[in-house]
């Protein structure tokens, strides 16, 4: 009966009255672990052992974490310990092609399903859509899933304008007319939807794996086969422009009239490939001055070679000193960090909205 009180008194402590930094640290201390300890939390975070039990329980009471017990092979009490809840994920729908597709991100970011749909070209653009939509709601009834979302994120190719509801000049024309969320509230009009472009989504989730992103300045570059983009961070914040636009270096007008984009596409080896971005990256990073530089390639080319080409280009081409060049990071996004961004944001948006409630 005692137990039984004091759980309904920690089921009723508001989360209002704690710093949301600390529920965060509690729960990426959760995530990064099997099972844990709310003693082994309280290491962790260097929060009392008293708010590491009041947000815990909390956290359980909404169904974020699971209660478990571990196992010992001594004798004894077995300590309580928690575990992220396993059932709950994220949903996020891919629009930068005509093949959509989707993925369920469970809280750890580790992929649970995926899905890809074959553009009909019998079917409008919003047929095509909506028969993939309704697909994965489809799926999502019958291995009882829907209720366990947590919320959706869209990565569209290009800026989503809010106030429009559109995407701002994408390489896919039909999105420039396409009402996104109305679309996609029709299918999910009861949960939380996020849209962004996928540069943005991408960035965030690479910027946010720097150790001092708060202290520096991050420019990300994403070159795909269909589009190049990018985005610059100042203190671990994007800075984008009007709505929400990304750096659009595949419009920068590099030789002739063409683009870089349109440059690009005449290319047969990652050495003309990194001929052409070059000079491009070089007079970017004289504009923006970058502590660190980010590129993601999906092209067919080794991003290492692409990068060394490059730094050896700033260097012996542009006389960039040492000093003066930025550290350079170069990931292959087979993992596709632009959805891993988007299921970090919302699970960010989600965690806020218990701490409100």
């Amino acid at each position: 009966m005692r137990y039984l009180e004091k759980r309904f008194t920690m089921i009723n402590v508001s989360l209002k009255s704690i710093k949301y930094e600390s529920i965060k640290s509690i729960f990426s201390s959760i995530v990064n672990a099997d099972v844990i300890s709310r003693a082994d939390i309280s290491k962790e975070t260097g929060l009392s052992l008293v708010t590491v039990g009041k947000i815990a329980d909390a956290l359980l009471d909404h169904g974020v974490i699971s209660q478990a017990k571990s196992i010992h092979s001594r004798a004894g009490r077995r300590a309580n310990v928690i575990s992220i809840n396993e059932s709950k994920f994220v949903l996020v729908i891919d629009l930068t092609s005509y093949n959509f597709s989707c993925s369920l991100l469970n809280l750890q970011m580790s992929q649970i399903y995926k899905n890809v749909y074959t553009y009909k070209s019998s079917l409008s653009y919003k047929e095509n859509l909506n028969v993939f939509l309704r697909d994965v709601i489809d799926y999502l009834k019958k291995n009882n899933k829907l209720d366990d979302c947590i919320g959706v994120g869209i990565t569209v190719p290009g800026a989503y304008d809010s106030e429009s509801d559109i995407v701002d000049y994408p390489p896919i024309p039909e999105l420039s007319t396409c009402k996104m969320l109305a679309e996609m509230k029709k299918v999910f009009a009861n949960k939380f939807t996020v849209i962004d472009s996928y540069t943005n989504a991408a960035a965030k989730l690479n910027i946010e794996r720097l150790d001092n992103q708060d202290e520096t300045n991050v420019l990300y570059w994403y070159v795909g086969k269909e589009y190049i983009s990018g985005a610059f961070a100042c203190g671990g914040e994007l800075i984008t422009g009007k709505n929400s636009r990304s750096c659009d270096f595949g419009s920068m007008l590099v030789f002739d009239g063409l683009t870089l984009e349109d440059k690009l596409k005449f290319v047969k080896n990652q050495e003309e490939c990194a001929a052409v971005l070059s000079p491009v990256v070089y007079n970017v990073v004289k504009v923006f001055s970058p502590h660190t530089v980010i590129m993601e390639f999906e092209t067919d080319y080794k991003t290492d070679d692409i990068l060394t080409l490059i730094k050896n280009d700033l260097a012996m081409k542009y006389r960039v000193k040492n000093n003066e060049m930025p550290a350079f990071i170069g990931d292959t996004p087979k993992n596709k960090s632009a959805h891993k961004g988007l299921a970090i944001e919302l699970i960010d948006l989600w965690l806020k909205k218990i701490v409100n409630s």
